[in-house]
């Protein structure tokens, strides 16, 4: 099956959403999805390596945040351990209106990005090298975004503590995660409050066409992060913000 033909599911998928690709998004998808598989050769980006299954598993989940109108025209979006460019990249081509910038701690994948935003042509995207620990402590970022995402984090205070102190008050952290989501959201809604958030929404839906479950949860800023917070590299996942709340 050719690249082209792959994005006729995704397509599908978008419209039960209410959204339709223009004929630049669409050659954008295909070429995204030819560099992607021609850099994953010499490097690890993704374990899924069927272009049909890239469009639906990787950009149709990365696209929901549109799909509940959780981004909107002139926001700036941060994309906080963006990996492989995900959700970043896919939200970049579906929302021209908003501003990207994708974070990740790896050079390489910097390259690969990068590389992927000049030949996409994508000008809406910014790509940072760096851990967004160190960075939120930096006046340029910390609260300086609408919106930040995170598609593979890890738990959801481990996402709170590297995506709230880069948001604005007012603004919004969408963590995106999986079937096993009610069994974190307890300890998220605790946690997200010590770092000036407050859980307000949980979207779940299966990812159209499919039969697979997914779920955005939706903090809201209340307060500025105190000046602590985010703890430095590695600290978030070595003593997550779960074990302060225990403590207490």
């Amino acid at each position: 099956m050719g690249i082209g033909r792959t994005l006729e599911r995704f397509e599908e998928g978008l419209k039960l959403w209410g959204i339709s690709l223009n004929e630049v998004q669409r050659e954008r998808f295909q070429k995204l999805t030819q560099l992607l598989l021609e850099w994953n050769e010499r490097m690890s980006l993704t374990s899924i390596t069927d272009p049909e299954r890239i469009a639906i598993e990787h950009y149709l989940d990365s696209i929901a945040p549109l799909a509940f109108n959780l981004i909107g025209e002139g926001m700036a979006v941060v994309d906080v351990g963006t990996g492989a460019g995900f959700p970043g990249l896919p939200l970049a081509i579906m929302a021209p209106f908003a501003s990207f910038t994708l974070i990740d701690a790896t050079r390489k994948k910097v390259t690969y990005l990068q590389t992927v935003c000049s030949e996409l042509g994508l000008t809406n995207v910014e790509v940072i090298w760096g851990r967004a620990e160190e960075l939120a402590h930096k006046r340029s970022f910390r609260e300086g975004f609408d919106v930040a995402v995170a598609r593979a984090l890890g738990a959801l205070d481990i996402v709170w503590e590297c995506t709230l102190p880069l948001v604005k008050v007012g603004g919004t952290a969408i963590a995106y995660k999986g079937v096993k989501v009610d069994e974190e959201l307890e300890i998220g809604k605790q946690t997200a409050i010590l770092v000036g958030g407050e859980v307000r929404e949980v979207y779940k839906f299966k990812l159209p066409t499919t039969e697979i479950n997914r779920a955005l949860v939706v903090a809201v800023k209340v307060s500025c992060t105190l000046p602590r917070f985010p703890r430095r590299p590695g600290i978030p996942e070595k003593r997550p913000l779960r074990l302060l709340i225990r403590a207490k």
